[in-house]
């Protein structure tokens, strides 16, 4: 790949909004996704480059456009980095990083909370038949989502955004009528974030992990918080 950065640019559409009428999380991986695919194309990714490993960071809230969105993409050995920006602006409105590369085995970590089902739909699958990258992060968000609102007494929008999510893939996830296991453990509280370790197992098998900073989020404001001590106390009831 040349050392300048190539530019691919992508639609937006009204479906890629969340309920704060913010871009979604997961749809920063589609965009990725599509010009990586882009990038097959123009001969500057090997088409059968397996993806091991993604992690984006949210820098800041992306709105709806008339203008498309621009992916700025480097590669450096098998870290491929993708620059989400609007077109016309230098601001990164989320920066991602996947890694290309044979996947490694992903220990499973100690059970301390029972496991929530996790149902894939026919939709998710990619050609080769596996779940698709971008379909494992919903996956986890939908978990990471119910997880939460079982911990919380309030679980109002806004009260807390998505600042990092880095996931690491094991076995490929296949379609089946039964449901997969999605085990989720608070590793770290924070005075203004909480990580959240989350996988997706098939039996004694990783299929993929994933690590999640949220962070407290004054939505009047526009600005990170503290978590109040009573949000501290209701994390720790699942903490290490």
């Amino acid at each position: 790949m040349p050392a300048d950065p190539t530019v691919h640019e992508v639609s937006m559409r009204w479906a890629d909004l969340d309920s704060l009428n913010h871009v979604n999380n997961v749809v920063y991986l589609d965009y990725a996704a599509e010009s990586r695919a882009m990038l097959v194309d123009d001969g500057l990714v090997r088409a059968d480059e397996q993806v091991s490993r993604i992690a984006i960071d949210f820098l800041r809230p992306l709105l709806l456009s008339p203008r498309p969105v621009q992916v700025w993409s480097t590669r450096e050995g098998d870290d491929l980095t993708q620059e989400i920006r609007s077109t016309g602006s230098a601001a990164v409105f989320a920066r991602v990083v996947t890694t290309l590369g044979a996947r490694s085995e992903v220990k499973r970590h100690p059970a301390t909370e029972e496991a929530l089902p996790s149902r894939v739909r026919r939709s998710d699958l990619d050609p080769t038949g596996s779940v698709s990258t971008t379909k494992m992060f919903e996956l986890f968000q939908e978990a990471r989502i119910l997880f939460v609102a079982g911990r919380l007494t309030s679980m109002s929008p806004g009260r807390f955004v998505v600042g990092r999510v880095d996931v690491s893939f094991g076995e490929p996830m296949l379609w089946r009528a039964e449901p997969y296991a999605a085990q989720n453990r608070i590793s770290r509280i924070g005075d203004s974030s909480v990580t959240i370790e989350s996988q997706l197992t098939a039996d004694d098998v990783v299929l993929a992990q994933c690590n999640t900073v949220m962070v407290g989020f004054d939505l009047e404001a526009q600005t990170s918080r503290r978590l109040s001590d009573e949000e501290k106390a209701e994390f720790a009831g699942s903490a290490d």
